[in-house]
């Protein structure tokens, strides 16, 4: 078994001319693993490859085999496997062939939310931001944004995890992008991804909404500008929102978000009134019904009474006569 390299890596105030001290953020050891020590990271938020992709990964493999390390952790459930937290689509490959063994680096020391950071990180640097599903690119920003506010130690996390799979060969197409600036904002996370601050701020918003809203954003039947207006909504009104759409064909376009939003805010905003605004019945005055709009006399009931001979105007008269006689009588 390899020996376990340990780093000693530089902080963002040291590689520009800051006063920190470096520090010792993580031991890491690479060597060959048995494939079922492995387990996919608990909550994967990212699609894996699939067809083509899928099958053109498993050929070059085969020709190449790994040459790109999985990058994993201790398992907490299990402290004799490893959580892969970089190479979801690797190890599928790698079982697809049938591969006893597979190469890993493992980092300890690991937080669950630096791990979940490797894990989107990562994922970006093998495919490219367009390729990613909405809600994909929102849990991408928002996690690096998080990076970006943590500052020093979360970014020499980011830098460290390229430097390792910079140091290896690499099958995939993977594309490193430079840490910025210290500055917490949103346009440094859009500069990081040649996005505006508007729409990474946008894509933060749309990365608190429920699992199930941002469903309907990744299929486009709610938009990015609603699906941001959706996410000021409490948790139940989300739930509710979910299963009114479920149950019927109503679309929910931007001024229709922004005024179950302003609802909200006004404490109106209930089950029954949010389906009133989707159905767009909400605050409309209810025609009345008049009785005296499409009232008709049949004809068998006319023949009974009249002839043919008589006129409108009789028929009326004769009508009006039996009416007052039956209300006299009451």
């Amino acid at each position: 078994m390899a020996q376990p390299i340990k780093k000693k890596l530089q902080s963002l105030d040291d590689l520009f001319g800051g006063n920190k001290e470096p520090e010792e953020y993580s031991d890491t050891e690479k060597r060959q693993i048995k494939i079922e020590l492995l387990v996919p990271f608990e909550k994967h938020p990212f699609k894996l490859y699939y067809g083509k992709r899928f099958d053109d990964m498993v050929r070059s493999i085969k020709d190449y085999g790994i040459l790109q390390p999985l990058i994993v952790r201790p398992y907490k459930a299990d402290n004799s496997k490893f959580e892969i937290l970089a190479g979801h689509n690797r190890w599928n490959a790698a079982r697809d062939i049938g591969m006893l063994e597979v190469p890993i680096i493992i980092m300890e020391g690991l937080t669950d939310e630096e791990a979940m950071l490797i894990v989107t990180e990562t994922n970006l640097m093998q495919r490219s931001f367009a390729d990613l599903l909405h809600s994909e690119r929102a849990l991408v920003l928002a996690r690096h944004h998080e990076a970006l506010k943590c500052q020093g130690k979360r970014l020499d996390l980011i830098n460290e995890v390229k430097m390792l799979l910079s140091e290896e060969e690499n099958g995939d197409s993977i594309t490193s992008r430079p840490v910025g600036e210290k500055i917490n904002s949103d346009d440094e996370t859009g500069r990081e991804y040649d996005l505006s601050g508007r729409t990474v701020s946008r894509y933060l918003r749309i990365d608190s909404l429920s699992e199930e809203l941002k469903r309907f954003i990744d299929s486009e039947e709610i938009s990015i500008r609603a699906g941001v207006e959706l996410s000021y909504l409490s948790e139940d009104n989300q739930i509710y929102l979910v299963d009114i759409l479920n149950n019927n064909k109503y679309k929910v376009d931007i001024k229709t978000a922004v005024r179950l939003r302003e609802l909200q805010k006004l404490n109106k905003l209930t089950e029954s009134v949010m389906e009133s605004v989707l159905a767009g019945t909400y605050d409309k005055p209810v025609k009345a019904h008049s009785i005296f709009s499409g009232i008709k006399v049949k004809s068998n009931i006319l023949k009974k009474y009249f002839n043919e001979k008589q006129t409108a105007k009789e028929v009326e008269e004769i009508i009006d006569k039996a009416l007052e006689k039956y209300y006299e009588g009451k």
